[in-house]
């Protein structure tokens, strides 16, 4: 898979509720979060939301939050 990829809508769906809890688990903003991972806040709001998911940016939350991307797509 492309790292530029998007994960699948459905994945995408599952996964953007346990993105937007683990970011508010950690008392951040999408201000905030956007300043530590260099995404944009309004993209980040998309990928919660479960709009978009481009593949390169679940890993690099994924990095950021300190979970395995393959947990957090099972």
């Amino acid at each position: 898979m492309s790292t530029h990829s998007l994960v699948d809508r459905e994945t995408s769906i599952e996964i953007s509720p346990q993105l937007k809890q683990l970011r508010l688990e950690r008392g951040l903003s999408l201000e905030q979060l956007q300043a530590e991972v260099h995404i944009s806040a309004r993209l980040l709001k998309r990928i919660e939301n479960g709009k978009c998911l481009p593949y390169s940016y679940l890993r690099k939350l994924c990095a950021f939050y300190g979970v395995k991307l393959r947990i957090i797509l099972e």
